[in-house]
């Protein structure tokens, strides 16, 4: 194949087309509702196939470890042929994925282990192809100037947290119907959003004169970041809490199923109720909050509000009262809703210009570890008793948070210089 010509990034990006922006947003849209009506209901269908607690954390720990393998590829990919080539790719393979998990749940199997290993290859098809959100971020690059551009991440976030607080509810209805409901749904949403790409997304990467840096993996390239004794500490403690969120995640719908014997349906509305507080967090509050108490004291807030949720989480498998679930529910929306885009705005100040492309390479690298060791963890505690891992958990935030009141008190950097940097990365 012949070599795509460079991208010029000295110059600032011609103005996109009117309609890229939102062709975009649907795009992203039609993704986050496959997203959100598959997630509540992986570990019920895992859970279908008499999967243990450890398969079912397998099942969300292989899908990281696949997109932790193949995102830095697809990057690269979308970087030399264009951006709109990676997104079809990687909404074909979710299609794939999606169908192959309907059709599995679809089929009366008399060998279960089959049906499972099914699941199991259903999420790495996803997994290895899922570049979509960070593709679209890179189009949202291409398009914009620094002006405009973290509104236009902005839009993509709201655009997130609709479709996972929608994709949810829709999914609890289509349950009724059959169980294998929302993996259809799914696809279809993931076609959709593969179809507008190909007939109406215009391609975003400009061709120009400067070379591609042909040593993007050099080691060099992290050692700013490496030499940064804050960033690492954020860096290090952003991974721990994230780890911890996870572990909540993986055993959720089984916590649901086991203490409180919820079905498919009520699972899937709980979750869209966590979503809509998310969104309104996010897309609402997190900004005025930021700009009136700055990001150290909203994200330590954040932390304490998360690990007051666990304890909630861990009391109910001892009591399970509705009383205590629905506000266990809200806090943790409540407390990751200020802690991740917090985190995001302090790494980002303390980075600098030069370095936040490798930053939050690295960060995100990181991220993708924490999706792969907390539902091992979560799952081989679950097995043992249904509150370990809520406990855990608490105790992984608790620490961070110590951690973060400590760095905070070592950090050089006043509270006040810090509030009004990068507020809009925190939206």
């Amino acid at each position: 194949m012949p070599s795509a010509s460079p991208i010029d990034y000295a110059s600032d990006p011609p103005p996109p087309p009117k309609s890229a922006m939102s062709i975009l947003w649907l795009v992203v849209f039609a993704d986050m509702m496959g997203f959100g009506l598959i997630v509540p209901s992986l570990p019920l269908y895992a859970d279908h196939y008499n999967a243990s607690p450890m398969q079912v954390a397998l099942l969300f720990s292989l899908y990281s470890v696949c997109q932790f393998l193949a995102s830095p590829v697809l990057g690269a990919m979308s970087d030399r042929y264009g951006r709109r080539p990676v997104l079809v790719l990687s909404q074909f393979g979710t299609v794939a994925g999606y169908l192959l998990l309907g059709w599995t749940m679809l089929v009366q199997w008399d060998n279960v282990s089959t049906a499972l290993w099914l699941v199991y290859l259903s999420r790495v098809i996803d997994g290895i192809s899922g570049g979509n959100i960070s593709t679209a971020h890179a189009y949202i690059g291409d398009i914009s100037t620094p002006a405009n551009r973290a509104a236009r991440m902005g839009l993509l976030g709201a655009a997130f947290g609709l479709g996972f607080s929608a994709g949810p509810a829709l999914g609890g209805l289509l349950s009724l119907w059959h169980a294998a409901g929302p993996a259809f749904a799914a696809a279809a949403f993931a076609a959709v959003a593969c179809t507008m790409t190909i007939i109406l997304l215009p391609e975003s990467r400009r061709r120009g004169s400067s070379p591609i840096e042909s040593s993007w993996l050099h080691p060099s390239r992290f050692m700013p970041v490496l030499r940064n004794p804050l960033l690492g500490h954020l860096l290090f403690g952003g991974c721990l809490a994230m780890m911890a969120f996870v572990m909540l995640e993986v055993v959720f719908a089984l916590y649901l199923k086991d203490v409180f014997h919820y079905g498919q349906t009520a699972i899937n509305l709980l979750f869209a109720m966590v979503g809509v507080v998310i969104m309104v967090v996010q897309a609402g509050l997190i900004g005025p909050l930021v700009r009136r108490f700055g990001e150290w004291n909203m994200n330590l807030l954040g932390t304490a509000i998360a690990v007051t949720s666990m304890a909630l989480y861990a009391l109910t498998t001892w009591h399970p009262l509705l009383a205590l679930l629905i506000p266990a529910a809200l806090l943790n929306a409540v407390g990751r809703s200020m802690w991740f885009p917090t985190l995001n705005s302090l790494i980002s100040h303390a980075a600098g210009r030069d370095t936040q492309g490798v930053t939050f390479g690295v960060f995100h690298a990181m991220m993708s570890l924490a999706r792969v060791i907390g539902p091992l963890i979560a799952g081989a505690v679950f097995a043992r008793h249904v509150s370990g891992p809520f406990v855990i958990a608490g105790a992984i935030l608790l620490y961070v948070g110590a951690w973060m009141v400590a760095l905070h008190r070592r950090s050089r950097t006043p509270l006040a210089h810090l509030a009004p940097a990068v507020v809009e990365n925190a939206t």
